[in-house]
Order: C-alpha cells, then sequence, then structure tokens
C-alpha cells in the first residue's frame, strides 16, 4: 500500500548559483508538454494500491508551472485522499500567491517558501529576489487568510557573505514571523554549479569550517530556545507540525514519485526517472525511462536514521535483521567517543556528533 506521492516540476523562473537539482528555464511550449506527459504518468500508475497520507509537489518551483492547477485536478480526480493528512507545495516568494486562492480546493494544506537568506549581499550572489520582514510577513498573512496556516521557511547557512550578525538578523526575522516550521540547512557545494565554479576559480570566499560550525550552533540554540523542536538535523517544527512526508523517507518508506528525475521506493526496489528532458517528454512507456539501482536497507536504516533527533530503535532493528547493529557495524567505539548515545532503546547523534557525523557515516561506505 503506497502512502506517500512525490510530483517534480523542473521548472524555475531563474536559476540560483548554488542549485543542482533538476530544474530549467523552459519555454511555456516545453512546459505544456510537461504538464501532458505528468497526466499520462499518473494515468500509468493509477492500479497500484494507493492510501496516500502524503503528496508532495517539488522542483524547481512547482508555482511558476503555469499548469499546477491541471495537476492539483488530476491528482484530485485519481486519488482517493480521504486518508490524506499533508499536502505540500514548495514555492517561492515570487509566485507562491499565484495560486493562493486553490490550494484549499485542492486539498493543499502546506506551503514550503524557499527564502534562503535575508543577507542582500547573499540574496544578490545566489540570483535570489531580496524580500523584507514585512514582504515575507504579508505573505503568510495572505496565506493564512485563504485557510494554510501550515507553512514551512526554507534557508541556508554557509552560503557566501553570511556573517555572524546576518544570521542573527535572518533569526530574528524567523522568530517573529513564526512559522509552523523551519528548515535551516548548511550549504553542499555541489559540482556543476555556478558556486562550485566560483570558489574554484576565487571569485567568491567559501564560508571556514570553523564559522559555519558557530552557524551551526547559533541557529541551533536560538530556535530550540524559542519552542522549535529539532526533530531532524536540520528540520525544526512547533509541536505537531513535523513533516510527515519527509519523515516518511528517513523512516525508509514506501514511496512513488511521478516526473523528471523522481525517485520511487516500491516492494524494496528502488528507481528513478530518467533526468534528461527530452527522453521523458517522447516517451511511449514509462518503464522505458525507470532505471532500477540497488540499495542496501540495512544500511539506510542507519544513514537516514540518524538524521532523525530521535535516533534508530535497537530493538525494531534487530527484529527486523536478526542481528546487533552495534556489533555489525563496528559502533561501540563511537558511543565511548562520545558521537552516538544510546537513550533507552534508540541509537543517536549526540550535540557532538551531529557536527562530526560523517566520522560515524564512514562506518556504512
Amino acid at each position: 500500500m503506497i502512502k506517500h506521492l512525490y510530483i517534480h516540476i523542473p521548472f524555475c523562473e531563474s536559476i540560483c548559483s548554488y542549485c543542482d537539482f533538476q530544474k530549467r528555464v523552459s519555454s511555456i511550449q516545453t512546459m505544456e508538454k510537461y504538464k501532458k506527459k505528468l497526466i499520462e504518468e499518473i494515468d500509468s500508475i493509477k492500479n497500484l494500491s494507493f492510501s496516500l497520507e502524503t503528496i508532495y509537489i517539488g522542483g524547481g518551483t512547482p508555482t511558476h508551472f503555469p499548469y499546477l492547477e491541471n495537476i492539483l485536478i488530476k491528482i484530485n480526480e485519481s486519488f482517493d485522499l480521504s486518508n490524506l493528512k499533508e499536502f505540500t507545495i514548495e514555492s517561492t516568494t515570487s509566485s507562491v500567491l499565484k495560486y493562493k486562492n486553490i490550494y484549499k480546493k485542492y486539498n493543499v494544506n502546506r506551503i514550503s517558501i524557499g527564502i534562503e537568506s535575508f543577507n542582500s549581499d547573499t540574496l544578490k550572489y545566489i540570483n535570489r529576489k531580496e524580500e523584507t520582514y514585512e514582504s515575507i510577513k504579508n505573505i503568510m498573512n495572505e496565506l493564512n487568510s485563504c485557510g494554510i496556516y501550515n507553512i514551512n521557511l526554507d534557508l541556508i547557512y554557509s552560503l557566501p557573505y553570511e556573517t555572524i550578525e546576518s544570521i542573527n538578523k535572518t533569526l530574528d526575522y524567523l522568530l517573529n514571523l513564526h512559522p509552523t516550521h523551519i528548515s535551516y540547512y548548511d550549504l553542499i557545494i555541489e559540482d556543476k554549479t555556478k558556486l562550485s565554479y566560483d570558489i574554484k576559480m576565487n571569485k567568491v570566499e567559501l564560508i571556514s569550517e570553523d564559522l559555519s560550525i558557530k552557524f551551526y550552533n547559533l541557529i541551533r540554540n536560538r530556535l530550540e530556545k524559542n519552542g522549535y523542536h529539532r526533530y531532524e538535523i536540520s528540520n525544526y517544527s512547533l509541536k505537531g507540525y513535523e513533516s510527515i512526508h519527509n519523515l516518511s523517507y528517513w523512516n525508509l518508506d514506501e514511496y512513488i514519485g511521478i516526473g523528471l528525475s523522481s525517485h520511487s521506493q516500491i516492494n524494496n526496489k528502488r528507481y528513478m526517472n530518467t533526468n534528461i528532458l527530452k527522453d521523458y517528454l517522447d516517451c511511449d512507456n514509462f518503464d522505458d525511462i525507470k532505471e532500477y539501482y540497488d540499495f542496501d536497507k540495512e544500511k539506510e536504516y542507519f544513514l537516514l536514521g540518524l538524521r532523525k533527533r530521535s535516533g534508530i530503535s535497537i530493538k525494531k532493528y534487530k527484529d527486523e535483521y536478526k542481528i546487533d547493529p552495534i556489533i555489525k557495524f563496528n559502533l561501540k567505539k563511537h558511543i565511548e567517543n562520545g558521537l552516538l548515545e544510546l537513550k533507552k532503546d534508540n541509537l543517536r547523534f549526540t550535540e557532538k556528533g551531529l557536527i562530526l557525523g560523517n566520522i560515524v557515516f564512514e562506518e556504512f561506505v
């Protein structure tokens, strides 16, 4: 029974310098073809067994897609949504209100808005429109007036030109805005991005590791002191507003992905759709664009599960795989060196381990 659905919209108004997701700026003709293909792919999976609890439309920028309502109509026509708990759409500040009057009509109840930073120098470099505290507050008020109260604000620290002062300013804004959920990720330098190129060419200076750790501790301390529960390394929520969809990934639940480069996990098998737009648009059979790949479920139980602050149930692992994971993965030494801790049945990172987690993750490579 598939409980989680992801739909990928790869189109953006502009391209951010740090992003390596499958995204592009495309013509209206290309986007119309993509709409038709998404609808075809939804039709191709309707024979599977669904009891959807979460839907997540990501990208790209779904609210930049002029055919988003067509996709919402198709979802509501094609699936029984009586058990639906969470329906998220990603957006940017410039387009989030475009569909404000139809979100509730089609069962959307959660919006994730990419803010990235409130530092003007940083936003200018990453090719993002600068937003003021007042403009974000107005957007949230508009969404509230349309019945959308579950709002995530998505940010990145360690971007170029960030400072302790600018992070503190951003946190001041966030705490006053008081969204139900905050995602605050450490920057990852991805190959084949403008940021990666600029660093190699010494056009921009990368934030030092020591300063990045200071950012991390500042963000964690201020958000937790102000009522935000950190339930995953980079995700904070008010009580009861944890992302159910994202938790399904970290819990290794089954899910299905629709659209370009989307991933699926069904019957203990993983596959992804092609990441070549032309191949996706031209395919006659969706099985022809699926690429199956191996994954080690026992290892991923840890790699994903340790991201959660609650950690991993040792009993559940032993029941499932008939072996003590602490012995199998040589983890006793990381309990002794203070990177991991046992809290009753749960194995989890310590605060020190959250910073130095890659040392533990090397045991699974």
